[in-house]
C-alpha cells in the first residue's frame, strides 16, 4: 500500500507542479511577447489548468500525510513541520498572489493596463516563493533531515 501511495504522491506532486510552476513559466514567455490578444487568450486558456492544478497540490498534500502515516513518521518530526510551513506559503501564494495576478492580467485592457499588470512586482516575487518553495520541498521529501 505504501508503494502506491508514494506513486500517488509523486504522480500528484508532478501533475501540480506542471499545472502550476510549468504553465506560470509559459504564461510570463508569453507575457514578454507583447502581444495583448495573445497574452489574454493563453491566460484565459490556462485558467482552468491553474486551478486542477491548485487543487492537485492540495490532494499531493493529503496524500503525502497519508504516506508519512503509513511509513509510520512521527508527524512532529522537525523535517515534516518544516514541511507542513512551506506547503502552506506554497498554497497561500497560490492562492493569494498567483491566482488574483493572473485574474488581473486577464481583466487588464490592452495598453498600459495590461502592461502595469504584467509588470506588477508582486508576480516576481510571488515567483521567487514558489521556486524556493518547491525546491525545499523537495529536499525535505528526500533527504528527510533531523
Amino acid at each position: 500500500m505504501s508503494e502506491g501511495l508514494l506513486f500517488l504522491h509523486l504522480l500528484l506532486f508532478m501533475f501540480s507542479f506542471a499545472f502550476t510552476g510549468g504553465l506560470g513559466i509559459y504564461l510570463q514567455r508569453i507575457a514578454r511577447t507583447g502581444d495583448a490578444g495573445a497574452i489574454h487568450a493563453a491566460f484565459r486558456a490556462a485558467n482552468p489548468l491553474s486551478k486542477a492544478g491548485g487543487i492537485g497540490w492540495i490532494l499531493t498534500g493529503v496524500v503525502g500525510g497519508a504516506l508519512a502515516q503509513a511509513y509510520g513518521y512521527d508527524p512532529a518530526a522537525p523535517w515534516l513541520l518544516c514541511t507542513y510551513a512551506i506547503f502552506a506559503v506554497l498554497l497561500l501564494n497560490g492562492f493569494l498572489l498567483h491566482l488574483p495576478w493572473q485574474r488581473r492580467v486577464l481583466a487588464a485592457a490592452p495598453g498600459p493596463e495590461l502592461d502595469a499588470a504584467l509588470a506588477a512586482p508582486i508576480h516576481k516575487i510571488a515567483s521567487a516563493v514558489s521556486a524556493v518553495s518547491v525546491l525545499a520541498l523537495i529536499f525535505l521529501m528526500t533527504a528527510r533531515p533531523g
